[in-house]
C-alpha cells in the first residue's frame, strides 16, 4: 500500500473537507490551506495524528483518478487470479533486488547483470529484459512507490459494454420483460426462440444490408445472468417469495430470562407407530411442542392422533405449566430430570385457526399470558420452534424403525409400514429419553451452552412462578359454552348433568336461567357450572355414569350418530348401548384393516394416551352429590368398553373452585 507523511504540499481530507499543508513549523505547528477558498487555519501534528487514528483524516493524491495516467489501485491483490498474483510478486522481487544494489541505474548493461543474478537466486528460467524492468520501475515511481501498480490489469483489456445492435438490444430487452420475467417462468430457450421470431419479422421489411444479426444462445443466457436476482425472483415467483429469499437476519429480539418468550407449533411426526393389540401401523401422530426461546429447552409437549386442535394446544400449555414429576416414576431409566415448568409471559403462535380461537384468548387472559402472532407465511419469526421440530424429525424419528420422510416421494422403494415396530407407549418412552438425556444435555450452537444448563443457571437467579391454584387451572383449560338450567339439570351433548347445588341457583334466579359451563374434551362424565352469583365453579356429574365414565366427546358423538342411524333419531339407553357395542366392533375391524387410512381412524377412536394407563390421575372420589342411584364416579375405562380418545387427562377436583 502507498505510504504518506505530513509534509508541505501534501493533500489531506478532514471530515469531508480537503486541505493542503502550507507550512510545518519546528515546534509541531501546522498551517492548513483550504482547497475550496484558500482559507488558512492552524493546527498541530498531534491533532492531525488524532484525526488519523479516529479515521477522520485520509491522504489524497495530487492528481484525480479521472486524470490521464492515473490508475485506481483500490482493488486488493487477493481478488485477482493466482497467476496474476504470482506475476506481481515476481516483479516486486526483481525491483527489490535491484534497489538493494544501490541507486537504480537504467542502462541495459547494468540492469542485465542484476537481472541475471536475481533470476539465478529465484530460479526463474525466463528472466525479463532490461527495458521491461525499466518500465516496471517507472510505473512504480509514477505511483509513489505503491507496489499495487505492478499488478497486470487484464480485466481492463478488450471492449466494454454491449456489442449488440441497438435494435437487437431493444428486442432482447422487450422479450426478457414479457417472456422471461413473468409468472409463467419461461426458460431461456423460449426467450431465444422469441428473439429469433421477432428479429426474423423485423428483417422481412428491411433491405439486405440493414438486416439484424440473430444473437447466439450464449448471448441470451449471458443477458439473463446479468439480471438483478431480486427483480428476477420477484417477477417470476412473487414479491413475497423474493423478500423471503433475499431477507437479511439480525440478532433478533433479545431474551433476558426463561419463559419470557415461549414458541408453540404442531408437526406430524415422521414415524409410524403400531397398535399394541393388532401389531398393525396406526399412523403418524401429531406433535404439539412449546420451546423456551431463551434456553432452547422444550417446556411442554402433547402427542395424539387428532391433528392440530385447540385441545392439543391446551394440553401442551398445561404440560408446560406443571412440573414434570412423573418422569422419574414413569421412565426410571432416564438419568436427568426435566426441570421446566412455570408461568409463561409471552406465547408466540402462527396463524392457525386453533391459535386464533376465542378460547385461547380467554385462557391467555386468565393465565396472564400475552399472545403474539407471527406475520402470515413468515415462519422464521418463531425460528426456535421451527428448527427444533426439524431436529425432532431428523434426529429422533429417523433413528427408529418405521420412520417416514417429510415428503412421500423421498421414500422411493422404502416402505415404512413394513418396518413399523414401535408402539405408542414405546415411542413416548424413547422420546422422553431423547429430549431429556440427549437434546437437553448437548451443546447448542445458538446459545453456546446446553439447554439444560442454560435453563438451570437462569432458574437459580429467577425461579419460575407456579400457578397458584391447580383446580382453577383445570377449569380454565376447559371449553366454555352457555346452557339453560332446567329442573332436570343441564343438557349437553345429548347427556344430562345435575347436582343439588344447581337447585339453589334455580330457586334464586328462576326456573330457567342461562349459565356458563366448562366441559372437557377427554371426559364427558363431569362438567363445571359457573354460579352466576358467586362465580364459583360447581362440579356437576353426568346422571348416567355407567355410560359416560371415561368417554371422550369424539367417542360419544360417534356412538350417538350410530344410535340415530339405528333408531331414526330416537336416542335411548338401549340403543346407545347397542351402538356402543357395534362401535367397539367397528374399531376392532378398522384396526385389522390393511388400509392405512382405516387403521389411523381406529387409532383416533382408541385415543392413545400420553400417561400410563395403570392408574388414572383424573377426578378421584367425586361424590354423587345427592343424586339418587348414582354410582361412585371413576374415570377408569373398562377394557371391554371403548378406549379413551383423549390424549391428555385433566386433574379435575369435585369441590367448588373460584374463578
Amino acid at each position: 500500500m502507498k505510504n504518506y507523511i505530513f509534509k508541505v504540499g501534501a493533500l489531506i481530507t478532514i471530515k469531508q473537507q480537503r486541505f493542503r499543508i502550507a507550512r510545518i513549523i519546528v515546534d509541531g505547528r501546522v498551517q492548513l490551506e483550504a482547497e475550496v477558498d484558500g482559507t488558512l487555519s492552524n493546527t498541530t501534528c498531534e491533532e492531525l495524528l488524532k484525526h488519523y487514528a479516529e479515521r477522520n483524516l485520509r491522504f489524497s493524491d495530487s492528481h484525480s483518478d479521472n486524470e490521464p495516467g492515473s490508475i485506481s489501485l483500490g482493488r486488493p491483490l487477493s481478488t485477482f487470479s493466482q497467476p496474476v498474483q504470482q506475476n506481481a510478486i515476481r516483479k516486486k522481487a526483481y525491483l527489490d533486488f535491484i534497489q538493494n544494489q544501490g541507486r537504480f541505474v537504467s542502462t541495459p548493461r547494468t540492469l542485465q547483470i542484476h537481472i541475471e543474478e536475481c533470476a539465478r537466486r529465484l530460479g526463474d528460467p525466463t528472466p525479463p529484459s532490461p527495458i521491461t524492468v525499466y518500465r516496471w520501475n517507472r510505473e512504480l515511481a509514477m505511483h509513489q512507490g505503491d507496489y499495487r501498480s505492478l499488478i497486470a490489469r487484464h480485466d481492463r483489456k478488450g471492449g466494454h459494454g454491449c456489442r449488440l445492435h441497438q435494435d437487437v438490444r431493444e428486442i432482447l430487452t422487450a422479450v426478457i420483460d414479457e417472456v422471461y420475467l413473468s409468472e409463467q417462468r419461461n426458460s431461456g430457450d423460449m426467450v431465444h426462440a422469441e428473439v429469433i421470431t421477432r428479429i426474423n419479422k423485423w428483417n422481412e421489411f428491411q433491405q439486405r444490408n440493414r438486416r439484424l444479426a440473430i444473437p447466439s444462445r450464449a448471448t441470451i443466457y449471458r443477458a439473463l445472468s446479468n439480471l438483478d436476482r431480486y427483480d428476477e425472483m420477484a417477477a417470476r415467483f412473487g414479491k413475497r417469495i423474493a423478500d423471503m429469499k433475499f431477507r437479511t437476519s439480525g440478532l433478533g429480539e433479545l431474551q433476558m430470562r426463561i419463559l419470557q418468550r415461549v414458541e408453540i407449533d404442531h408437526t406430524p411426526l415422521d414415524l409410524f407407530v403400531i397398535d399394541e393389540t393388532t401389531d398393525l401401523p396406526q399412523g403418524r401422530p401429531t406433535v404439539t411442542l412449546a420451546i423456551d426461546a431463551y434456553s432452547k429447552m422444550p417446556v411442554g409437549m402433547h402427542i395424539g392422533f387428532s391433528g392440530p386442535s385447540i385441545e392439543a394446544v391446551f394440553a401442551c400449555i398445561r404440560h408446560a405449566l406443571l412440573p414434570k414429576t412423573y418422569v422419574k416414576d414413569a421412565y426410571p431409566e432416564i438419568e436427568n430430570d426435566w426441570p421446566c415448568y412455570g408461568h409463561i409471559e409471552t406465547l408466540v403462535c402462527d396463524n392457525g385457526l386453533e391459535f386464533h380461537s376465542h378460547e385461547l384468548e380467554r385462557v391467555a387472559l386468565e393465565l396472564g399470558t400475552q399472545i403474539v402472532f407471527c406475520p402470515k407465511r413468515q415462519a422464521y419469526y418463531k425460528g426456535s420452534i421451527e428448527r427444533f421440530l426439524k431436529s425432532l424429525n431428523f434426529q429422533f424419528a429417523r433413528m427408529l424403525p418405521g420412520h417416514s420422510f417429510a415428503k412421500w416421494f423421498h421414500r422411493e422403494d422404502y416402505d415404512p409400514l413394513k418396518d413399523a415396530v414401535i408402539t405408542f407407549d414405546q415411542m413416548m418412552r424413547y422420546l422422553h429419553r431423547w429430549l431429556i438425556d440427549v437434546y437437553a444435555q448437548r451443546l447448542h450452537r445458538g446459545i453456546n451452552s446446553s439447554p439444560y444448563r442454560k435453563w438451570s443457571e437462569n432458574a437459580l437467579q429467577e425461579p419460575p412462578r407456579l400457578i397458584a391454584d391447580l383446580d382453577r387451572l383445570d377449569i380454565t383449560l376447559g371449553r366454555s359454552c352457555e346452557r339453560t338450567l332446567f329442573h332436570y339439570g343441564i343438557e349437553l351433548h345429548n347427556l344430562r348433568y345435575n347436582d343439588p347445588a344447581l337447585l339453589a341457583i334455580r330457586r334464586q334466579l328462576g326456573e330457567q336461567v342461562k349459565v356458563q359451563i366448562r366441559y372437557y374434551f377427554d371426559d364427558i362424565s363431569l362438567i363445571h357450572v359457573i354460579d352466576p352469583i358467586t362465580q364459583n365453579a360447581i362440579p356437576v356429574p353426568a346422571l348416567d355414569q355407567a355410560y359416560a365414565r371415561g368417554l371422550s366427546i369424539e367417542q360419544h358423538r360417534l356412538i350417538c350418530a350410530r344410535a340415530r342411524e339405528i333408531n331414526k333419531g330416537a336416542i335411548n339407553t338401549s340403543s346407545i348401548a347397542r351402538a356402543k357395542s357395534e362401535i367397539r366392533e367397528i374399531t376392532h375391524e378398522l384396526s385389522l384393516s390393511k388400509l392405512q387410512r382405516k387403521r389411523q381412524r381406529a387409532a383416533k377412536l382408541q385415543g392413545v394416551k400420553q400417561t400410563q394407563k395403570k392408574e388414572s390421575t383424573a377426578t378421584q372420589n367425586i361424590p354423587a352429590a345427592g343424586i339418587e342411584n348414582s354410582p361412585p364416579l371413576s374415570l377408569q375405562v373398562d377394557s371391554k368398553e371403548l378406549p379413551d380418545m383423549g390424549s391428555l387427562t385433566f386433574s379435575r377436583v369435585p369441590k367448588s373452585a373460584e374463578l
